[in-house]
């Protein structure tokens, strides 16, 4: 199967700025993979997202989508219908009066009938749990509905690849986890995905996690192989999960301990 997204040596320069975002960054994405995308703030995870759904265009090196590329104006439209983002900061991309009429933005621009578009607006609103939010202001949302809303807008579009940015910054435990469980119910539908932040507890069930330090890719590999090198990992701004961090200062090294579970087992033996 031939890869669906590739960054191709992508670089990015903001205007006026003699700093560089992101610097030739390689990337091949196969079909129902889940990435996650980890660094310290200032790193340029969040240039990489924008480069990655066409927001940004590369200043050299390209961005492809399924063959196209987010430098031609002509071919973003259909980028667009294949790639969704959900933002770190929720109410940056509400534009609707209500929970109901928001979900059904995206989804009155494409060529539908009002039937498959109220279907589909009713799906979003039960999988996500808001039906009995479905008249309220988006921006009067807690912040996990807030989440949920923004995922949801994104869902109904059916895109192929979903791209988030620190999905669960700023979220109670219990927010946390309802989040977490929609992610792993994509996952296990094959869905694709790259999930960009800074805690590697979110991405362990990730195929792949990349390494994102002053704009360049540094580390490629599978997460329980940076869960090994914990020094590193903190050097380069990652945050560990606690219960690996906990082992790793009591001076447990083998196994890697990744829950409190673990921990405990380890320390009992």
């Amino acid at each position: 199967m031939a890869p669906f997204f590739i960054l191709d040596q992508v670089s990015y320069c903001y205007p006026g700025s003699l700093t560089t975002g992101v610097c030739q960054v390689n990337l091949v994405l196969e079909p129902g993979t889940f990435l996650g995308v980890l660094g310290a703030n200032g790193s340029g995870k969040s240039t990489l997202a924008r480069l990655c759904c066409g927001l940004l265009k590369p200043t050299t090196g390209q961005v492809l989508v399924d063959g196209y590329s987010t430098a031609n104006e002509e071919e973003l439209r259909y980028i667009y219908r294949q790639v969704g983002m959900v933002f770190q900061q929720p109410d940056n991309q509400f534009v609707a009066a209500t929970v109901e009429r928001e979900i059904a933005f995206g989804v009155e621009n494409r060529t539908l009938s009002s039937e498959v578009i109220r279907q589909t607006v009713g799906l979003g609103l039960s999988y996500f749990g808001l039906e009995t939010l479905r008249n309220a202001d988006p921006h009067s949302l807690s912040g996990g509905e807030k989440r949920l809303l923004s995922l949801a807008d994104v869902w109904v579009l059916k895109p192929k690849l979903i791209l988030v940015d620190e999905p669960l910054a700023m979220l109670d435990p219990g927010a946390k986890q309802r989040i977490t469980r929609f992610w792993q119910d994509l996952r296990d539908q094959g869905q694709s995905m790259i999930w960009f932040t800074h805690g590697l507890a979110e991405v362990l069930s990730a195929d792949l996690v990349l390494v994102m330090e002053n704009g360049r890719a540094v580390w490629t590999g599978p997460p329980g192989e940076l869960l090994a090198m914990p020094e590193q990992a903190r050097a380069w701004g990652i945050t560990l999960p606690p219960a690996t961090e906990a082992a790793d200062r009591l001076g447990v090294k083998e196994p890697v301990v990744t829950n409190e579970d673990e921990l405990v087992s380890v320390l009992w033996k």
